[in-house]
């Protein structure tokens, strides 16, 4: 069943048809997806059996319940919605958690190797970039999670908001990321363990927040 399908089309239709058309409509986090589809099937399923009880019989009763719980065109929005603000959520939880480990990742494992740190100004420039770009990404994620969770509570936040989310997330990882790998070279660090701390520790989950963010650009 299309989302733009007519009333008379709509009332045909059985609950069982019109939770799996809906399932198919969204797009998003399953977790979420499930959760908000299994509510409107869990309404439906009360709507029809308050029917059944009625004394209709369990066609009429789903068809009833259908046409009371509106059309998928009508229903669709609202939740994209909520899907879209809830993976920009957990996108900048995710964000948030990746940068959070840089500071021991840096002082730490790659600090404690045998490298050279240049003088050159282009390190320089990279070296404050991570000092003090790291700070504003940190500080940015966390406004993003506040607007995607608890401000999402005190106001309607919309698909505009998990948008400016997913796009400075991607900004912000995929520029990490460049500049981290960019001081390892200059570093001169040929340790192979060190490398590999790089990309189990920077690469890795910054490519995987950025994968998150456009995944949330698709359910916008």
């Amino acid at each position: 069943m299309r989302a733009g399908g007519d009333a008379a089309t709509l009332e045909r239709v059985s609950t069982e048809a019109y939770v799996v058309a809906l399932d198919k409509s969204l797009v998003g986090p399953r977790r979420t997806r499930r959760g908000l589809v299994q509510e409107a099937n869990d309404h439906l399923d009360d709507a029809a059996a308050a029917y059944r009880r009625a004394g209709h019989d369990r066609v009429d009763a789903e068809r009833m319940a259908v046409g009371d719980f509106g059309e998928l065109d009508e229903l669709v929005p609202a939740f994209q919605t909520t899907l879209a603000v809830a993976s920009a959520r957990r996108t900048a939880w995710m964000l948030l958690v990746v940068l959070s480990v840089q500071p021991l990742l840096w002082d730490g494992p790659l600090g404690r190797h045998d490298h050279t740190h240049p003088e050159g100004l282009l390190f320089s420039i990279l070296n404050d970039c991570v000092e003090y770009g790291g700070g504003l990404m940190i500080l940015t994620a966390l406004v993003m999670l506040v607007a995607t969770s608890l401000g999402n509570r005190w106001f309607s936040v919309g698909r505009g908001t998990a948008r400016l989310t997913s796009f400075t997330m991607i900004g912000a990882a995929t520029s990490l990321k460049v500049i981290g790998v960019a001081m390892v070279l200059l570093s001169n660090m040929t340790d192979p363990l060190a490398w590999l701390t790089v990309v189990a520790f920077l690469v890795v989950p910054l490519s995987v927040t950025a994968s998150s963010a456009r995944r949330t650009l698709a359910a916008c």
